[in-house]
């Protein structure tokens, strides 16, 4: 036994990092994806799947009343021609470019960095936390943390020297962050203004003929989304969802990257993650004013904290311009792959491996935790009830009213041939954006829709709300038949599924 011990510890003392590298890959991104075979939806899920139904000139039409850009959904859409209404194939499509940011250490960041540094990287992109939670989304989170990661590692080659690919990548990148969300909007902004800046001190006269013709072609490219950009801007400037509560939206964004999936609103359940947050930050600070005193060059952490810096620093800006908040910590995601390389920059240089082993032992305890919690409600017996309760008695004919957005945008994904109407009694302006679910769908603000109906209703309620009464309850041409309430684990939803019928 001794023996085969023995032998077992000189085979790993031969393993090269660059081994461990490659197992390290194979491991995060089986890690990222177990939560993601499922085909439960919420809301913004919901959405992006609706809108994936459409032609590409509806995404655009509708999307263009949403909050985001529409290059992510145009994506989906070529996703639903290739393989239909699958919504297992559009958590896979969500997981392809985190898959790319964990392979990314080793392909380039261990190249331009060195082993270490590129190991840490892959390690961060994998076990991070909330990592595997933006992996499995059907959302524009994970494609976009791609394309701006490539973005700033390319505008760093490129300060080093041209290269007519790596600006071909540089462009398509920053591209593609602009048409995928906003905040991909601001890092790319900053980060060509930066390159510019650059280019012109160093007189590059090829990359300043590069960066100003990929500038041309994507404002050029932008133009026609202008109206629907300002047309949003209002939009949010009149009042948007996002609010501030005193700690816990401070806590959500001191610790995002750090605490994962979590299904509560309690903002107790942020102190843990908040606390090594903080103690993470204090090491970094510290590492960083030690390497300083030895001279050694920080440029690249700098570089990469200031930029994500600069985008939360522009966020605040907009927040006090429109007088509402859009800095909100699901959106740091964006920028989270300068995050993820300036802890990989600076814990590399740490010579004492009992503290690197130390700080990413802990990172992945979190992320085991959360992503445990997740995987559990995510596979839950209880998030399919609702749905086959609907699939076994709504029929084609029947219509489906509903006034809680949540359990009522899954439903309509669900009940996509009959007709659907969501009561929409305080008016949010969001008529033309929920189109999405169309075409049988309709967003109503009076009580008008009623008359359409036909003589068997469903309403669609959270399993605290009194929707059918409010609606049909006093109304002698309608009687209520049943009512079947369900609890899901998947995030949380709850619901209330009551038919009513018109009275001959």
């Amino acid at each position: 036994m001794k023996n085969k011990m023995k032998k077992l510890k000189e085979k790993l003392k031969n393993v090269t990092l660059k081994q461990w590298h490659i197992l390290l890959i194979v491991l995060g991104i089986i890690f990222v994806s177990l939560g993601a075979f499922h085909s439960n939806l919420w809301f913004d899920e919901a959405y992006s799947v609706g809108l994936a139904r459409q032609t590409f000139g509806d995404i655009w039409a509708f999307g263009g009343h949403d909050v985001h850009p529409v290059l992510y959904y145009w994506l989906l859409h070529i996703i639903n021609l290739i393989m239909g209404q699958s919504i297992m194939a559009y958590r896979i499509f969500s997981i392809i470019p985190i898959a790319i940011m964990i392979i990314l250490g080793y392909t380039h960041i261990r190249k331009d960095f060195g082993e270490k540094t590129g190991f840490i990287f892959s390690f961060l992109c994998a076990f991070l936390p909330e990592m595997a939670v933006y992996a499995i989304e059907i959302r524009m989170y994970s494609w976009a943390i791609l394309t701006v990661t490539l973005l700033a590692i390319y505008a760093y080659r490129l300060s080093k020297e041209d290269n007519t690919k790596n600006w071909i990548i540089f462009g398509i990148s920053s591209l593609a962050s602009i048409f995928l969300h906003y905040y991909g909007l601001m890092a790319a902004g900053l980060i060509n203004v930066v390159l510019l800046i650059y280019l012109i001190k160093n007189k590059r006269k090829k990359g300043l003929i590069f960066i100003l013709s990929f500038g041309l072609v994507q404002a050029i490219a932008y133009f026609p989304w202008l109206m629907y950009l300002a047309s949003q801007m209002d939009h949010v400037s009149g009042g948007f969802w996002i609010g501030f509560e005193f700690p816990k939206t401070l806590m959500e964004l001191t610790s995002a990257q750090l605490s994962g999936y979590i299904r509560t609103t309690d903002y107790r359940e942020l102190i843990v993650p908040t606390i090594f947050a903080f103690e993470l930050y204090a090491y970094i600070i510290y590492k960083t004013y030690k390497l300083a005193k030895e001279k050694q060059d920080l440029k690249p952490f700098k570089l990469a904290v200031g930029m994500y810096l600069a985008v939360i620093l522009a966020a605040l800006g907009i927040t006090v311009l429109l007088k509402t908040s859009v800095l909100y910590y699901r959106y740091l995601f964006i920028i989270t792959g300068l995050y993820i390389f300036a802890i990989s920059f600076i814990l590399a240089k740490e010579k004492n491996k009992i503290e690197i082993v130390s700080i990413l032992s802990v990172i992945a305890v979190l992320a085991i935790y959360y992503n445990a919690g997740m995987i559990a409600d995510n596979y839950s017996s209880k998030n399919s009830a609702p749905i086959e309760y609907m699939e076994e008695n709504i029929k084609e004919t029947d219509t489906v009213v509903y006034t809680d957005c949540g359990v009522g945008s899954v439903a309509a994904n669900h009940c996509i041939e009959s007709q659907v109407y969501f009561y929409n009694e305080p008016n949010w302006g969001v008529e033309e954006a929920y189109k999405a679910f169309g075409p049988n769908y309709e967003t109503v603000v009076t009580k008008d829709f009623m008359e359409k109906c036909s003589d068997r209703i469903w309403v669609i309620d959270n399993a605290y709300g009194n929707a059918a009464n409010d609606l049909y309850g006093d109304n002698e041409e309608y009687k209520i038949v049943s009512e079947e309430k369900f609890f899901t684990d998947y995030h949380d939803y709850n619901w209330k599924i009551t038919l009513v019928e018109r009275v001959n």
